[in-house]
């Protein structure tokens, strides 16, 4: 029985009460039985945890995207090989877009969420399904507040804009949002795309559906204005050219109709057919030149994205991490088990059921 010094000490004290170190360490060993029994039943117990927590796998992808002044560059070239022809680059040149800093928040954005969550993915063993429902039937479902998400409504938009989303998908964006990110190393400028799944093959599936995105969204982006002027100036061309077409028909029909006929009022018509063919001839040869400048802006503005490593298919898990959960446990059995002791030795559980009473 472990005694409570009535003076101050310099051992070690529990709940209030000294223990010597000897003291605490006979305790100990006389409970070493019970220890043992405490540290393997949570340790039996921290097997059965590792073993039924879902498993994960981590897929990575790297880019380099170009950057604004190896654009430049080339575009200064393209420009002076232009200025041959006529065309005028110089009012394009340095505009950047969209900051390669910014790309890993395009991941991040509820389109691309929804889009990542309608793409159907097929698991190891061959088996597709849209990663909304992989999902649901995994890791969604261990947590508890899942239990009570009865609205299983899609997503709304209103006017094309505004998107609303229900309980259980908000909980999905927000799950998604967790296992797939980007991150941009500011020195080399190489960009990371991780993807972490219960299952190899869509993990890999996702890091790659992500790269794509992020490409794409970055292209479509860049060039979106560039593709834009092009198909206003391509429109404006098909109309100039035929209006240039028909000027040039009715010149020549009316000096066919005409051959022979020396007349002021001839001659005045003549003049204005002329004229008229004159305009249309300019404008066709202006717009045709914009066109040109127009298809060479979205070209200088096409970005290029270099796959330093491509989304592969991982072979080991990332978690859980079973080793360390069973240890865990068993420790945290020793840890109980030896404070069972010591405030058993100690009389402790009297003690307190005095003070209760």
């Amino acid at each position: 029985m472990l005694t409570l010094p009535s003076t101050s000490t310099k051992s070690p004290s529990f709940f209030g009460l000294a223990l010597s170190s000897p003291v605490v360490l006979r305790t100990l060993w006389r409970g070493r039985i019970w220890l043992a029994i405490w540290s393997s039943t949570l340790a039996i117990l921290g097997v059965a945890v590792a073993f039924v927590s879902p498993v994960e796998f981590v897929s990575t992808a790297r880019i380099m995207p170009e950057m604004g002044n190896n654009s430049g560059d080339m575009f200064r070239r393209l420009a002076s090989v232009a200025a041959f022809s006529g065309l005028d680059l110089s009012d394009t040149e340095g505009m950047d877009a969209i900051r390669p800093d910014l790309y890993p928040n395009v991941l991040q954005s509820t389109p691309f969420i929804l889009y990542l969550l309608g793409q159907p993915v097929t698991t190891d063993d061959g088996q597709t399904a849209t990663l909304t429902k992989l999902l649901d039937e995994t890791a969604v479902n261990w947590e508890w507040k899942n239990w009570f998400q009865t609205n299983q409504l899609p997503p709304v938009r209103t006017s094309g804009k505004l998107i609303r989303l229900t309980q259980k998908q908000q909980s999905l964006a927000e799950e998604i949002s967790e296992r797939v990110s980007a991150k941009l190393d500011t020195r080399s400028g190489v960009i990371t795309i991780t993807a972490n799944m219960p299952d190899a093959y869509v993990a890999a599936s996702v890091a790659q559906l992500a790269m794509d995105y992020l490409t794409k969204y970055v292209t479509s982006y860049r060039t979106e204005k560039a593709r834009q002027d092009l198909q206003f100036y391509e429109q404006q061309l098909i109309r100039a050219r035929q209006r240039y077409q028909s000027a040039q028909y009715n010149v020549f029909r009316y000096n066919d109709q005409h051959r022979h006929l020396v007349i002021q009022a001839a001659t005045m018509d003549k003049q204005r057919m002329e004229a008229e063919l004159t305009i249309a001839q300019t404008v066709y040869t202006e717009l045709a030149r914009q066109f040109e400048q127009a298809r060479l802006k979205v070209q200088e503005r096409t970005p290029v994205f270099k796959v330093l490593e491509p989304a592969q298919i991982p072979s080991k898990r990332v978690a859980p991490k079973r080793t360390v959960i069973v240890l865990v446990f068993a420790l945290v059995g020793l840890s109980l088990g030896s404070i069972y002791l010591l405030a058993q030795g100690a009389d402790l559980f009297s003690r307190w059921r005095m003070l209760l009473e």
